[in-house]
């Protein structure tokens, strides 16, 4: 069960991206065969498309927190002395939480006033704009998580420090 949560723990978000990406790319190919060979394209393919791109974009949050690949400008940074760089990048992360945080807390007053239909596919657009708590709330556990492991990190190189100082 340990492995498995552990798996769950690292894999969990590129599993979901891969599953969308998969249902855009079987769809999208029933789409074209459709349209070019029977001459009768669905109206619902690229409805669900955008529908399954939107939760890849938004789930992906937190695929990038989990593998810190997002996009930094860090020239300024690095000219700073190292404690320094170590309160800001505590602060972005944290900053960077506190904006998914509210931003998740925020879209739930969307989701709880949209009534309306998709136009193809007649799905409730609350389904659709559910990404946003979703993705957010997972780059708000992935944030916590990756502040925990920095913290870790800066033990460790800190322990290191102090053995080969001795």
């Amino acid at each position: 069960m340990k492995k498995v949560i552990s798996w769950l723990d690292y894999n969990l978000e590129e599993v979901i991206l891969l599953v969308l990406l998969g249902i855009i790319s079987v769809t999208m190919m029933l789409q074209i065969i459709m349209r070019y060979l029977f001459s009768s394209p669905l109206s619902w393919v690229e409805e669900l498309c955008r529908y399954c791109f939107v939760y890849s974009g938004m789930i992906s949050a937190g695929y990038c927190l989990r593998r810190r690949v997002g996009i930094r400008v860090d020239l300024v940074v690095n000219f700073l002395p190292k404690a320094l760089q170590i309160v800001v990048e505590y602060l972005s992360r944290v900053l960077m939480i506190t904006m998914y945080g509210y931003m998740a807390y925020s879209s739930i007053e969307l989701i709880r006033t949209t009534t309306t239909l998709s136009s193809a596919m007649q799905l409730p657009m609350q389904y659709v704009y559910l990404a946003i708590p979703i993705g957010l709330g997972l780059g708000v556990l992935r944030g916590i998580q990756d502040v925990i492991l920095y913290t870790k990190e800066l033990m460790q190189k800190g322990k290191k420090e102090d053995a080969e100082v001795c």
